[in-house]
């Protein structure tokens, strides 16, 4: 394939990506739908997933092709170093657009985790940032069994699917958080009218029984409201038992 028709095939390829990452509903589907995209579109890919890193909290691997990539994963939060966790001297990795492990048994960078994921059978990996936030880090890793695996083609192809997957992420994750906005209001807005029929108050008062209830109990707002609206208990009678398990705010 020539120079110009390897353009035109990758053109066509991003179009039906990009179409693909926008039509998906939710975040969860989008991030799945990276990984197969990865998987199949990147030469000398085995294995695909998206890896996410929360602050204060261990590696997150929310989407992936096939259970090695979660284990590799928990190898990088157990040896605490490779391209997904950050450096605390220099942040090195997750500063870089994109990250080539050429051959784990060679690699000095994160020795450690080069050592447990040459054991679980990766010897190449690229990983390419897909977002990076105040909060939260995630990268798109592709994995192979033979050294070598990802050029520097490769690597440009995928630097441009992880663009494309990073727009339809933050599109999808905006669409999902408008959509729990609104049911919120909506059980808040129903919890509100039972307690003003059956407790004779107004909506401002009704409404001061909610968050009371949320702000004593440590409970976020929503879930004070479902269970008033399932139950129709006063919330100033519900107590921590109410609510094993419960989103806190």
């Amino acid at each position: 394939m020539g120079d110009a028709e390897s353009a035109l095939w990758l053109s066509e390829a991003f179009a039906a990506m990009a179409e693909a990452l926008h039509g998906q509903p939710s975040r969860d589907q989008v991030l799945q739908e990276i990984t197969e995209l990865a998987a199949t579109t990147a030469d000398g890919a085995q294995y695909a997933g998206v890896t996410l890193l929360r602050r204060g909290k261990p590696l997150e691997s929310p989407a992936y092709t096939h259970p090695l990539v979660p284990a590799v994963d928990l190898a990088q939060t157990e040896t605490g170093e490779g391209p997904c966790i950050p450096n605390p001297d220099s942040d090195r990795g997750l500063a870089e657009p994109v990250v080539r492990i050429e051959d784990m048994s060679a690699e000095r960078r994160w020795p450690r985790f080069a050592c447990e994921a040459a054991r679980l059978g990766v010897a190449s990996m690229l990983s390419c940032r897909l977002v990076e936030e105040r909060d939260v880090s995630g990268r798109l890793n592709l994995l192979a069994a033979e050294p070598g695996a990802f050029g520097v083609e490769t690597a440009k192809t995928m630097a441009v699917l992880a663009t494309h997957a990073a727009m339809a992420l933050s599109a999808a994750t905006a669409i999902e958080n408008l959509s729990n906005a609104v049911a919120s209001r909506q059980v808040i807005g129903e919890a509100t009218g039972i307690l003003m029929e059956r407790h004779r108050v107004t909506s401002r008062e009704a409404f001061g029984m909610l968050v009371r209830a949320s702000q004593s109990l440590n409970v976020k707002l929503r879930e004070i409201a479902l269970h008033v609206v399932s139950t129709g208990q006063n919330p100033a009678e519900l107590g921590p038992a109410d609510f094993a398990g419960a989103a806190r705010p």
